[in-house]
């Protein structure tokens, strides 16, 4: 009796703590909590000698009603543009002048004019629950006067990511194929490659399967495989594989790309549709150029060659004049057009002039040592039209 008389008693003693944290937990509502005050500051001037001088933004704390996690945002505002420069734990926020004046003139933030000085608005956001907005709260806007300087960034350039393995000749240098990052510093990488198992080859391995790994550069330093879902490059990373075949892959990465994952699309079709070719729903199967045939004296050079390029190619016996895009898998989903030198993701309809006997090409590949030096960023996909004979 006495044993279930101290359950007893713990259970009451719990079920009391259980209903005090349930108390403090619920003390305010949403409307009750107060947002964070942001401290007023005077104007900040930027120039080349203050660069490494740091400025503090600071604000009140917010009381949810019991010690949680508050994540704080500080953002600023130009010209009804809002911008995040950061986020803290606490109430306050250091950063550089450099850093601060680079994030304000970023052209693909808030583009505040270089060298002037320019009137930016900063807040803070704070929430203790991410992706729910329902105790989120904005603190009111302090105004500044900024004096900025041209942008110390480095500007981007897009970004290839190699792919190594049996079906290249275990070549991270063979300039090829190559992945290309799709924004701006994304760490987020796609594009076309056909994996093969290396046959006819003396890359052939016994599973039949294509061994391959991911490198940052264009050799083996630092180099990625492993598990798909998280491969990483710590010691000697396991081969990834595949089986063999034509893929639409991407992979991101941790910002210091040591680690990553990849996701592998099997490709059914690489087409041309449009009037062109009859009308726009008819396509035009292209095919991998270059792969030599089996027994072919120089199949090795000429196998690894193909894989590099990462070109399709295909003739229409009875084309006309008229217009095309390329396309993936019969589908619009993923479609290309524009301008034939660099053609975009869903871009305008492309102009032919040609009739007869015609051939349309398309390249995955990029001209790599081109884009690396290219601040304007085209698109690394390419497509030809011409007469064939």
């Amino acid at each position: 009796m006495k044993f279930l008389r101290y359950i007893s008693i713990f259970a009451a003693a719990s079920l009391l703590f259980a209903c005090y944290e349930d108390d403090k937990m619920m003390a305010m509502s949403a409307d009750e909590v107060v947002a964070p005050v942001m401290n007023e500051m005077t104007s900040i001037v930027v120039d080349e000698t203050n660069l490494n001088n740091e400025v503090t933004f600071t604000w009140s704390e917010v009381d949810y009603g019991y010690p949680a996690e508050v994540t704080y945002s500080l953002f600023a505002n130009y010209q009804d543009v809002d911008y995040q420069i950061g986020q803290s734990y606490t109430a306050s926020y250091t950063i550089t002048k450099e850093n601060l004046n680079n994030a304000l003139v970023n052209t693909k933030g808030l583009a505040v004019p270089e060298g002037a000085t320019s009137t930016v608005y900063f807040y803070v956001t704070s929430n203790i629950s991410a992706g729910n907005d329902t105790y989120a709260k904005r603190s009111n806007a302090i105004q500044m006067d900024i004096t900025t300087v041209k942008s110390t960034a480095a500007p981007w350039i897009r970004r290839p990511l190699y792919i190594a393995g049996n079906f290249q000749g275990w070549n991270p240098g063979a300039r090829g194929p190559v992945l290309w990052e799709d924004g701006e510093n994304s760490d987020v990488y796609e594009g076309l490659v056909y994996l093969g198992a290396g046959n006819n080859t003396s890359n052939k391995l016994d599973d039949g399967l294509c061994h391959f790994k991911f490198c940052v550069e264009d050799s083996w330093a630092g180099n990625l495989g492993g598990d798909p879902d998280k491969f990483t490059n710590e010691g000697d990373p396991e081969h990834l594989l595949a089986e063999e075949g034509l893929y639409w892959i991407e992979v991101t990465l941790s910002a210091d790309h040591s680690t990553g994952s990849v996701k592998l699309t099997p490709v059914e079709s690489i087409s041309v549709i449009g009037s062109v070719v009859g009308n726009w729903d008819t396509d035009i199967d292209l095919t991998l150029a270059g792969v030599p045939a089996v027994g072919d004296a120089d199949y090795d050079n000429l196998y690894y060659t193909a894989m590099q390029n990462q070109i399709f190619t295909g003739v229409c016996d009875n084309a006309v004049a008229g217009e095309f895009k390329y396309r993936l898998n019969h589908d619009w989903a993923t479609n290309w057009g524009g301008d034939l030198a660099h053609l975009k993701e869903g871009g305008a309809n492309i102009a032919s002039p040609y009739s007869g006997k015609v051939r349309f090409s398309i390249n995955f590949h990029g001209d790599i040592d081109a884009l690396a030096e290219d601040t304007t960023n085209p698109s690394p996909i390419s497509g030809t039209v011409e007469q064939a004979e």
